[in-house]
């Protein structure tokens, strides 16, 4: 082989070499593709991206601005963040809404309503404490899509995007089917009185103002929304998730008292006509209205 040909080899070489270096390189600082997103988490409206789920702590409050909803600094009402424009097509008719297992609503259409009160009492703690979820509350819709939302004061057990274990806890949530909003989580123990209450704040035109809290309990739990349509379809509530076993993996006492229920429409009460739902016809788990009444209501719902 001449020196010509060993020149030719070597330089063919040295460049083959250099681009096998090029291209490990290009592979080393290239970057890898985002896997689609399986990061969901657990809110009274179903499970949803954490990126859809936000907690508005003390200070902070929701308001629908311009057709956006935002969180708000409430001392100088300085906009925070932008959660995007809000779609709003109330209906009028009842829903079979993801989880809720067993409930009673009103649908009312009359004067708005301007508070919503009801008293419960903590139940023991599950028997079976697996990885399931139950919610327990008493709410307020401004419609029945999947576009509506719902603010609502919360009992839970087991784990939720705001928090929470093997323990009774409670906060105040705002939700639809994508996306939701909660208040600070507070632990709540077995046998420890409940007053869930959400209040209309202020109305304007079509705009109306809502506060939702648990009385006696932090602020820095409640939820103010201010500007957003009407809430007018009312519900008392047990929603779960992950119950395998419903013999023991809700609480073992036979049913929880939805009572002294009372709605008011202005100053005067409002005449209530409660509408008992149940996921699984037949199963234990069941609303029943024990009174209409208001004040003085109630809606028992049944574990077993």
């Amino acid at each position: 082989m001449n020196t010509f040909t060993l020149s030719r080899l070597r330089q063919w070489a040295l460049a083959s070499l250099a681009l096998l270096l090029l291209a490990a390189c290009r592979k080393e600082t290239s970057t890898p593709t985002a896997p689609p997103s399986t990061d969901l988490v657990l809110t009274p409206a179903g499970y949803m991206p954490r990126s859809s789920v936000h907690y508005i702590g003390p200070g902070y409050h929701l308001s629908v601005e311009k057709g956006r909803l935002q969180k708000m600094e409430s001392r100088t009402g300085r906009m925070i963040e932008d959660f995007g424009p809000v779609t709003i097509t109330p209906a009028h008719h009842s829903r079979e809404v993801q989880g809720w297992i067993a409930y009673a609503f009103w649908n009312n259409t009359g004067t708005a309503i301007t508070s919503f009160t009801t008293d419960w009492v903590v139940p023991s703690t599950p028997a079976n404490q697996g990885s399931q979820t139950l919610f327990l509350f008493n709410g307020m819709q401004d419609g029945t899509t999947r576009t509506s939302y719902i603010i609502q004061p919360v009992l839970q057990w087991g784990p939720s995007a705001a928090g929470g274990g093997k323990f009774w806890a409670v906060t105040n949530w705002y939700v639809s089917s994508s996306q939701a909003f909660f208040g600070s989580l507070v632990t709540v123990s077995p046998g420890a009185s409940l007053q869930g209450v959400m209040k209309e704040t202020a109305v304007s035109g079509s705009n109306y103002s809502y506060n939702s809290s648990f009385t006696g309990y932090p602020s820095a739990s409640a939820l103010q929304v201010n500007n957003v349509p009407q809430a007018f379809w009312a519900a008392e509530t047990l929603e779960s998730y992950g119950v395998t076993s419903p013999g023991t993996m809700y609480p073992p006492d036979a049913d929880i008292a939805m009572n002294s229920i009372q709605i008011l429409q202005g100053a005067a009460n409002a005449s209530i006509s409660w509408t008992p739902v149940q996921a699984v016809s037949g199963s234990a788990q069941r609303a029943v209205v024990v009174s209409d009444a208001s004040p003085g209501g109630e809606v028992d719902i049944y574990f077993r």
